[in-house]
């Protein structure tokens, strides 16, 4: 029978038959319980365990291997309890309590600081947002949620050299959200290669130590545009974010358009999802 991870984004079933499949085949968004996140937190982590776990069957949840894992809990703590004499009942329970009293003191104390700390940054962005639709070619628009700017460019020094008519710009909430567009005619005189394209990234992702962790790739073709789509995360300044490179090419015509995000704002994430939408619109897989 087989088993589906259904998508939080657009409720796709996805039939789970690859450790490597991260994004869903219906939206291209990733999975929020795809298997390469799922086994760095899980001592069993295998690709089974996994199937049986967190996956369903035909839509519907799979919890005949979940029930005998609880029901061995209660049975093993209530053995436990009985072989306890009186003296070490107390002793273990007033140890219980003073340590759930300190969970919840450290707890109220660290939600209150994250909490202060969200609405401090939420408040930072949320002043700024200012929505708008911007054409970027004579077919391809894209909305964004910060002022669309002219900007330094992220392209390499040397490849300068090959191209005519740039034009750089950025839609951008420091730290927090970012859309870099680079728009370039290549000289008809001289190529580059497409990798050497591809590779280009924005400016939050060439900052100082930070790594680069690539997911996976997706070809499609968006309004005539070839296009090379990349998915991936990275860790800047001690926050994560994630990030979605895309790369459109038409003849001489080259597009780079790369969104930057906090991984854990979930309001970022819902802008990138518009974002994102509004660029993939009549998007065909190839």
């Amino acid at each position: 029978m087989a088993n589906y991870l259904i998508c939080d984004n657009c409720q796709h079933k996805n039939p789970v038959n690859s450790e490597r499949m991260v994004f869903c085949k219906g939206c291209d968004k990733k999975l929020a319980n795809n298997y390469l996140d799922w086994k760095k937190s899980k001592f069993d982590s295998s690709f089974e365990s996994y199937v049986l776990r967190e996956t369903t069957e035909n839509g519907e949840i799979n919890t005949e291997a979940i029930m005998p894992q609880k029901e061995g809990i209660f049975k093993r703590s209530k053995s436990v309890l009985i072989s306890h004499t009186i003296p070490e009942v107390k002793i273990f329970l007033g140890s219980t309590v003073i340590l759930i009293a300190l969970f919840f003191v450290l707890t109220s104390t660290f939600f209150t600081s994250s909490s202060s700390s969200a609405k401090i940054e939420g408040n930072a962005y949320l002043s700024e947002v200012k929505w708008g639709t911007y054409p970027i070619t004579q077919t391809l628009s894209l909305s964004v949620p910060f002022e669309l700017k002219e900007s330094e460019s992220v392209l390499p020094g040397y490849m300068h050299h090959y191209i005519e008519n740039a034009k750089s710009q950025k839609s951008e909430s420091s730290n927090s959200f970012s859309v870099t567009v680079e728009k370039i005619n290549f000289d008809a005189l001289h190529t580059i290669e497409n990798s050497a394209f591809i590779g280009v990234n924005d400016a939050y992702m060439k900052s100082p130590g930070v790594d680069i962790l690539k997911e996976e790739g997706l070809h499609t073709r968006i309004k005539g545009y070839r296009t090379y789509v990349e998915h991936g995360s990275y860790v800047k300044d001690g926050n994560e974010y994630l990030y979605e490179n895309y790369t459109l090419t038409k003849g001489t015509e080259g597009v780079k358009i790369i969104l930057s995000y906090l991984k854990n704002d979930h309001l970022l994430c819902q802008y990138a999802d518009i974002v994102t939408k509004s660029l993939l619109k009549n998007k065909t897989i190839i």
